[in-house]
């Protein structure tokens, strides 16, 4: 009898407890951000583009062609939906992608690519917003993007933040053309400028991102002959300070082949740093 009353005192406390736990579980999973943008990938509605249309698209992007809604507007609205989740994860502060980079160079990057082409979409659809006089919409449009372009590079490689860069870039000369164009009212001046502001200093943790390129790199069959926190550390140095760039690479002649091919190229990767702080501050510039 007594085995009874403990038994079922066991089940009524599973009976309350693990509901409770689910339901913190699925309130931790619901705020995830990334939940809502691998949603929106799937739903995303590619499209049939002629290669010169890919290099009005790409003229589009970099600001030197002006925006035609009578080509690109269908399009856009075939991925409302998508943007719509896309929109929805940028509300949420929290952003994982889940990624289990146990598995090294085999780590799956395709949602890196998923997330240009939607970054994309978006950049399209702040211009077709302002151009059927929705200038709210489009910075609105503006915001989110930025949002999801910097949650690109949360967690995740080098190649990720580079994407990411790409993408705020993007946003950055969609800003400055429909700024010229549509002239933001004075109200959605400042969210797009707040909006800027809150990416900090830097917009990128591109410290966080080779560390984490390199942890990659580090295999076991490798660990025992390359010093490759040494190279990490004089990597992360360069970052903040170029001028330490010729010993980095004094340091990488000592590494071995086939790693020294595959470890990026500090010139390369500094310069990119370097080009997308010149973005930032422009835009800041633009902004003021």
């Amino acid at each position: 009898m007594k085995t009874l009353t403990l038994t079922l005192l066991f089940i009524l406390i599973l009976g309350y407890t693990i509901p409770g736990v689910l339901a913190e579980q699925k309130a931790r999973l619901g705020n995830n951000a990334a939940l809502r943008y691998w949603g929106a990938f799937s739903e995303m509605q590619d499209w049939a583009i002629t290669e010169e249309q890919a290099k009005q698209i790409n003229g589009i992007l970099e600001g030197s062609v002006a925006y035609d809604d009578s080509q690109y507007g269908q399009v856009v609205k075939k991925n409302e939906f998508a943007l719509e989740l896309m929109a929805r994860g940028t509300a949420l502060a929290n952003c994982d992608w889940g990624l289990d980079y146990e598995l090294g160079d085999n780590t799956p990057v395709e949602y890196v690519r998923n997330a240009l082409k939607l970054g994309r979409f978006n950049v399209l659809d702040a211009y077709h917003l302002a151009s059927i006089g929705d200038k709210d919409g489009a910075a609105k449009a503006l915001i989110m993007g930025l949002h999801f372009s910097r949650d690109v590079a949360t967690g995740g490689s080098l190649f990720a933040t580079i994407v990411a860069k790409d993408l705020l870039v993007e946003h950055f000369v969609a800003i400055e053309s429909l700024q010229h164009m549509a002239s933001f009212s004075p109200a959605q001046l400042t969210a797009v400028r707040n909006a800027v502001a809150r990416l900090g200093p830097e917009g990128l943790d591109w410290e966080s991102a080779m560390r984490l390129e390199m942890a990659i790199l580090n295999r076991p069959e490798w660990q025992r002959n390359v010093p490759l926190s040494a190279v990490t550390q004089a990597y992360v140095v360069a970052l903040q300070d170029p001028s330490t760039l010729p010993k980095l690479k004094q340091l990488l002649a000592s590494v071995p082949l086939p790693l020294r091919d595959v470890i990026p190229s500090p010139k390369e990767v500094v310069e990119q740093k370097q080009e997308f702080e010149g973005n930032l501050q422009h835009i800041r510039n633009v902004l003021r």
